[in-house]
């Protein structure tokens, strides 16, 4: 996901493409997630959680194979797209597996170490983005090598971010093959109709449409995408065999988690994704100035969570919740009030560490509120609806920069006030969070 970020100028140049081309590359594999989250989900309710992490694993390596050979856009899109799927699938069957395998005394443990390898391999994606093109460009003018590698080498150095995605993932699958095989529940049913296969995608390049498109289609597209959600749920209501169960939308817990996500993707996503663009137009710092000022969000975000790990069995994941979203407002408040070098560090640091807190208690909560045999479904719904934020979230801050009319900072201080009242908003929803025993 981060890794890619600093070789997009590499792959504009050596395709002859332009950046709003190339960023095309970072809105299809955020859809493309989105899409596969909620099936991946599903499908390892009905064909057990193990196949379901093993086979994402497998197209995640196709598509990082397509990527790591393409020498035009379109094969580059392509290879993303499937690339995302298998990225996509993977994430929720992990959450399910933790769910199967850990003792629901230790689940909250577990998924904060879960996400603490998240927050870090971001953290660390777009230094090793960096250290991976200029190392491939400096081997590349290596005296030792052919002239088959040094013309990949200095032509598509990016290459090498995709390629190094295959011995990783096949350590991954080793590892993964190694976990006891799960038999899905008796009489167990995939239940992928046709509704949810068409309109989930739907809604969510409906969604991309609008973030990355023109703005004069934009509401267009918002428009469709709300249709094709309302048509979702009119098919869902009568489906003799529904994709997510009823039970996940009329009980109190899962639907507030769900509204919970929706209402913190844009603060989320905002902050980390525009965290590095926010610091270099606010005092005119260079790349290497914000990578450095980035650590004073990532260090706290790694740290929140590793707080959360200790504190879950004193004071349960509820606790945690509204914890990480009153420091997350916190944050988000400092980054839109205040303009000094100390104020911008300490809403990094503040809302990364309300980030990192508030990161894995939605998850533990949500296996205690469903059960195991709808885990996989609930919790590829509820990442689905987290990760929204990496689309809306661009589409938000565009806004506020092109309407603004004012410098480049003063649209990203509006975007974070805008984050600042959606992250308001979720606290009295995590108020209203049933009492749970998750520890």
């Amino acid at each position: 996901m981060t890794v890619i970020g600093p070789s997009l100028v590499s792959i504009a140049l050596s395709l002859g493409s332009t950046l709003a081309d190339v960023g095309w590359i970072m809105a299809i594999y955020a859809t493309g997630s989105l899409i596969a989250q909620p099936i991946a989900g599903r499908l390892s309710d009905a064909r057990g959680r193990r196949n379901v992490f093993l086979g994402a694993l497998v197209v995640f390596m196709a598509g990082s194979f397509v990527c790591a050979t393409a020498t035009s856009l379109g094969l580059l899109i392509a290879g993303r797209v499937v690339q995302s799927l298998g990225a996509g699938a993977i994430q929720p069957a992990a959450i399910a597996l933790v769910g199967q395998r850990v003792p629901k005394e230790r689940q909250s443990g577990a998924l904060y170490a879960l996400y603490g390898m998240f927050a870090l391999a971001g953290a660390l994606g777009a230094v090793l983005g960096g250290v991976i093109i200029d190392g491939g460009k400096a081997l590349g003018s290596a005296p030792f090598m052919s002239s088959a590698l040094r013309t990949e080498l200095t032509i598509f150095p990016w290459h090498l971010i995709f390629w190094i995605n295959i011995p990783i993932a096949l350590a991954a699958l080793w590892l993964g093959l190694r976990l006891p095989g799960d038999a899905p529940p008796a009489g167990a049913t995939i239940g992928l109709d046709g509704g949810p296969i068409v309109l989930i995608p739907a809604v969510a390049l409906c969604l991309m449409m609008a973030a990355n498109g023109a703005a004069s289609s934009a509401f267009a597209y918002l428009a469709a995408a709300l249709a094709a959600l309302a048509l979702l749920a009119w098919w869902e209501t009568r489906a003799r065999q529904a994709f997510f169960a009823p039970s996940l939308f009329t009980r109190q817990g899962p639907l507030l988690l769900y509204a919970i996500a929706v209402l913190t993707g844009i603060p989320i996503f905002g902050i980390t994704m525009y965290a590095a663009a926010y610091y270099m137009t606010q005092f005119k710092a260079s790349a290497a100035a914000a990578g450095i000022a980035l650590l004073a969000l990532a260090v706290p975000l790694g740290g929140g969570q590793g707080v959360g790990g200790r504190l879950t069995k004193r004071i349960g994941a509820r606790s945690l919740l509204i914890a990480g979203l009153v420091v997350l407002v916190a944050g988000e408040a400092a980054l839109a009030g205040l303009q000094s070098l100390g104020g911008v560090l300490s809403g990094f640091a503040l809302a990364g560490f309300g980030i990192g807190l508030a990161s894995a208690p939605p998850n533990a909560l949500l296996l205690r509120y469903v059960d195991e045999a709808r885990s996989g479904a609930a919790t590829g719904l509820l990442t689905m609806l987290s990760s929204t934020g990496a689309i809306t979230a661009p589409a938000a801050v565009s806004a506020f920069l092109h309407f603004s009319g004012g410098p480049p900072a003063a649209g990203f201080r509006s975007a974070y006030l805008l984050s600042l009242v959606l992250a308001i908003a979720a606290l009295p929803l995590a108020l209203l969070l049933p009492p749970s025993d998750v520890r």
